[in-house]
């Protein structure tokens, strides 16, 4: 579906009346003038790209000399840079979803927010889309998201009439602003992630930001063979939950799905040194030609050094499915765990089964059970990639 990129969604939101940073967008044609940025510091600066997935990529920078290399840092991963205003506060959540099974919306809030959060974690209610949001369900939201400050709920209930209006106007499929930030004062919006329906009416689209690109592929590069194997899969089955693939420029194939654990293992890869090749998402009953693009397109990006698979403690998948997807995608796309680094933490339904399934079929492969944490995975896979192969051989068993 599409969506916007940080550039393109914060004057979208701030035309509605949600207050954003002020921001600069910089690129290899477009390079920081001596006056800019014009606020701060401190600053934030992050990649330009769809959604929320922006774990390990933002960097606070304090000084001139932080921000140019955060900059830089961002480039060459070959998306633009938004420089923006740094925002004090806590973090606040809202968002609203569109609910098929219904034909209505679920409208959500949290006193938390940020990398990470799980949108399941938060107060909602659910509205019929053609009876609009009414007073008294802002009202019974904001009380079980137990907002008790008066000027703090003035300020959510005025931002969810906004981004409702906005939502059904533009037709969308989920308006989301992960965090706002309250400073007292203003009540900012610092993270969004929108999606439209790709078939709304001509009035709808042109409600919309000016720029929409289709998700997980950045808008200001060709997208990769891989990327466009999964994109097709997925269109493929349009009556199966959707799967998404996103390369980076790391040599870790990263698949691990998911947005909470999948954001956390992200920011801990980023914060030992270590750069992702890609990350991914699948909902449950994506079905087996969708998982086949996704781990196959993940274990033949070129140049990979190491593979880090896995699901949730939480996972409701029969993990012995995930495990023979898996290992046929490893066969086909001539991925050889002896050789290459590969640790696998998964749980679930029949998890026993599936490691035993895994040691059989992924010579090499190290295989954890649910006494390790998803950070002793990574620490496995950081270790085992700074020896040599034959090293990795004997210690994988």
């Amino acid at each position: 579906m599409p969506q916007a990129t940080e550039s393109a969604a914060m004057p979208w939101l701030r035309r509605l009346g949600v207050t954003t940073p002020e921001l600069v967008v910089v690129t290899d044609g477009r390079i920081l003038a001596p006056h800019e940025p014009a606020f701060g510091p401190p600053w934030v600066v992050k990649p330009d790209i769809v959604g929320g997935g922006k774990a390990g990529l933002v960097h606070i920078c304090r000084s001139s000399d932080e921000l140019s290399a955060a900059v830089a840092a961002t480039l060459r991963r070959g998306t633009p840079a938004v420089v923006e205003e740094y925002v004090e506060g806590g973090d606040w959540y809202l968002s609203i979803a569109l609910d098929e099974i219904s034909y209505g919306a679920v409208v959500r809030a949290s006193v938390t927010g940020g990398v990470g959060f799980d949108a399941r974690q938060a107060a909602a209610v659910k509205v019929r889309l053609s009876e609009g949001l009414h007073d008294h369900e802002v009202v019974s939201l904001l009380d079980q998201a137990d907002v008790k400050d008066r000027q703090l709920r003035g300020a959510l209930a005025h931002a969810l009439q906004i981004l409702w209006t906005a939502f059904c106007a533009a037709e969308a499929v989920l308006v989301e602003v992960n965090p706002f930030r309250w400073d007292e004062q203003r009540l900012v919006a610092v993270g969004v992630a929108v999606e439209f329906d790709p078939h709304g009416r001509a009035a709808a689209r042109g409600f919309r930001p000016d720029v929409l690109v289709e998700p997980g592929i950045a808008p200001h590069r060709a997208p990769s063979p891989r990327e466009i194997a999964v994109r097709e899969a997925d269109a493929a089955e349009p009556h199966r939950p959707g799967v998404a693939f996103f390369e980076l420029d790391g040599d870790v194939a990263y698949l691990i799905s998911g947005e909470g654990a999948g954001l956390v293992g992200l920011d801990y890869l980023y914060d030992n040194g270590v750069l992702p090749a890609c990350c991914l998402d699948a909902s449950p009953g994506a079905g087996s030609a969708k998982v086949q693009a996704l781990f196959r397109s993940a274990l033949s990006v070129p140049g990979i050094r190491g593979a880090l698979f896995g699901a949730a403690v939480l996972n409701l998948v029969d993990a012995r499915e995930l495990a023979q997807e898996f290992i046929e995608a490893a066969e086909a796309a001539g991925f050889d765990a002896g050789h290459v680094p590969t640790v696998v933490r998964l749980a679930g339904p029949f998890e026993a089964e599936a490691r035993e399934m895994l040691k059989a079929g992924l010579p090499g492969a190290l295989v954890l059970d649910r006494a390790a944490s998803l950070e002793d995975a990574c620490d496995l896979l950081i270790s085992a990639m700074g020896r040599a192969p034959q090293a990795w051989e004997g210690f994988a068993r």
